[in-house]
């Protein structure tokens, strides 16, 4: 049997080592996000309509596409119900965006450092990964408009809101400037924000995608 050739790029999965670590009781494991059970929402099925049982939308019910969207738009997004699609976690998501854009060779701009799952599928997909170092507030500016000009990334793959692994937020004027460089440049953003809503001190600055005017996004 022959497989493809984009199998000889596959890896071990880092996360699925992790989630297997912390499934130890002795361990409390700080490497994934994984909440406490006490905290996850007690669900009484008996009271959840029975068309849950049944096959919906591809791209989700309309109601929930709909909240979704009124959620992005109080953030400051212009976004309706077309344009949101339900999926199963963000690494659907990666994995639907590299099929998307990426191609061998394809070159892409990431954080470094970044989140080691989304590192995995676009390395999977082959794509030549352009790097920008961080900062305490954001990403080098001066670096980022450097590796614009050099290259052509088919987009930016960025998570300014506790950056993972680093935990970096990038404050206001850092996400303005990243989003100018994107118009500039006309690059794809996919904007990864699963903790904006982890904030203890007043709220997370608006999203990078709210500051767009022409550069397309995710």
């Amino acid at each position: 049997m022959a497989f493809s050739e984009r199998v000889s790029r596959l890896k071990s999965s880092l996360i699925r080592e992790i989630l297997a670590a912390a499934q130890h009781p002795q361990v409390m494991s700080f490497a994934g996000g994984l909440p406490a059970e006490s905290m996850l929402p007690k669900v009484e099925w008996a009271d959840m309509p029975v068309s849950l049982g049944q096959y919906g939308m591809s791209e989700g019910e309309p109601a929930l596409r709909e909240a979704l969207a009124a959620d992005a738009r109080a953030l400051g997004i212009a976004c309706d119900a077309s344009q949101v699609m339900v999926v199963s976690g963000s690494q659907q998501t990666l994995d639907l965006a590299a099929k998307l854009y990426i191609d061998k060779g394809t070159e892409i701009l990431l954080e470094a450092p970044t989140y080691l799952a989304a590192l995995q599928i676009f390395q999977l997909f082959g794509a030549d990964c352009i790097t920008v170092p961080l900062q305490a507030e954001g990403p080098d500016l001066v670096a980022m408009r450097q590796r614009l000009e050099q290259h052509r990334p088919a987009f930016a793959y960025l998570i300014p809101t506790f950056q993972n692994p680093s935990a970096v937020r990038y404050s206001q004027a850092s996400r303005d400037a990243v989003a100018a460089l994107l118009d500039e440049f006309g690059v794809t953003l996919i904007e990864d924000e699963p903790y904006r809503e982890l904030s203890f001190d007043g709220g997370s600055a608006r999203p990078i995608v709210s500051g767009l005017k022409t550069a397309s996004w995710i």
